[in-house]
């Protein structure tokens, strides 16, 4: 089981390990880009589903779509390709299906198999901790407005801390995912208050705490007390560049008024590991990526740029993502799928999810094999800049 010690995490015979990972992305958490379409939050999506189909279909669809769109194979090759940690990200919400914990359970324990270390990640928890898709909101978040939000949140914390605590290859639990709140000593009070709850479970897992404003500020987290926590931050600046919002954006270079280069990356990195050496706490970078496209905008540059810093400072990672649908805007995916079916829509930005709900009638069966990792295109280019330094 890792642990943290002098500030960096180490094994149970104090050898240290640098956690060097990827994200699974779009699996236990639907996001509509990686998909093919339109940022339907994941509740709405299913929501409209059922409302379609019935209750009955949308077990059967969520049950097939877990399956086919990452299964053991995947793990296998992601143990291939040299990394050792993957991070998790999870709706509350499977929480609170009838086996959701023991489907949980059974993930865990493949990955384990592989010998890949865990991060649980809840990427969405009860009534949101932003506005945006990605925490499952459809436009509101909640969880800082009502008392019920939170303390379901804390009590879920305890049911997985009981659940996982002697899960070896459970590196630890990043404990919500981008949070944005004006509300910050609330936030430290539930990190506080969720810290707390899991020790006292007796699990010494690493915890992993996330800054505020989609994990970039993380001043706030001097206030935290415990042991085996580690600052978690996500890095996509500049943002107009990394998610193709400008996309004549070239990297090195200006972008939104400002340069942009290693140097300016650096200086970054520097400042979040000064910040955390303070508090005798590693860095996790739960997310960073890019949107790749057929034009060369330097994003590799970028990806080898970021990761050069992360070795430089000591920064543990997991890139975002694995899997995704090929050409849209977001941060996209390692393995990318170009569908030539027509079952994810021509083109993909358009029809998107919606596309979903008219074609599961008929074709069904062809929605759930085009997931299959084996109908997506391993993006070389990408990967081999990840490879020099998942295999350092």
């Amino acid at each position: 089981m890792l642990k943290i010690k002098n500030g960096r995490i180490v094994d149970s015979k104090g050898k240290e390990v640098r956690l060097r990972g990827i994200a699974l992305g779009g699996w236990l958490m639907m996001e509509g880009y990686m998909l093919g379409g339109r940022n339907i939050p994941e509740h709405v999506f299913k929501a409209n589903l059922a409302k379609i189909y019935g209750k009955a279909f949308l077990k059967k669809f969520s049950r097939k779509f877990r399956s086919s769109f990452v299964s053991s194979h995947d793990f296998e090759k992601i143990k291939k390709l040299g990394f050792n940690c993957v991070r998790l990200p999870f709706n509350y919400r499977i929480l609170e299906e009838p086996d959701g914990l023991r489907y949980l359970k059974n993930v865990v324990r493949d990955l384990a198999k592989n010998k890949l270390y865990i991060i649980l990640d809840m990427h969405a928890v009860p009534g949101a901790q932003n506005k945006d898709w990605h925490s499952d909101s459809a436009g509101e978040a909640l969880f800082w407005e009502s008392e019920k939000h939170r303390k379901k949140y804390i009590s879920l914390w305890k049911k997985l801390a009981i659940t996982f605590k002697n899960e070896e290859w459970v590196a630890g639990y990043d404990i919500m995912n981008e949070p944005v709140t004006k509300k910050v000593k609330l936030l430290l009070k539930g990190y506080q208050q969720t810290v707390d709850l899991i020790r006292l479970t007796g699990d010494k897992h690493i915890i992993f705490l996330e800054g505020n404003n989609y994990a970039t500020d993380i001043d706030f987290l001097s206030g935290i007390k415990g042991e085996n926590l580690a600052i978690s931050i996500h890095f996509y600046q500049p943002f107009q560049f990394t998610f193709n919002i400008l996309p004549e954006a070239r990297y090195p270079g200006e972008v939104a008024g400002r340069k942009w280069n290693k140097i300016e990356i650096r200086k970054i990195f520097k400042e979040y590991s000064d910040f955390a050496k303070k508090l005798g706490m590693p860095v996790f970078v739960g997310e960073f990526g890019i949107a790749s496209r057929s034009v060369d905008r330097g994003e590799l540059s970028w990806v080898e740029d970021v990761l050069e810093g992360f070795e430089e400072f000591d920064f543990h990672w997991t890139y975002w993502t694995y899997k995704s649908v090929k050409g849209m805007a977001l941060p996209d995916g390692l393995f990318q799928l170009s569908d030539p079916t027509g079952i994810i829509g021509n083109p993909a930005q358009i029809s998107g999810m919606e596309n979903f709900y008219k074609i599961l009638k008929n074709r069904s069966s062809e929605f759930y094999k085009i997931w299959d990792t084996k109908n997506f295109k391993l993006n070389e280019s990408l990967y081999s800049i990840l490879r020099k330094f998942v295999l350092l």
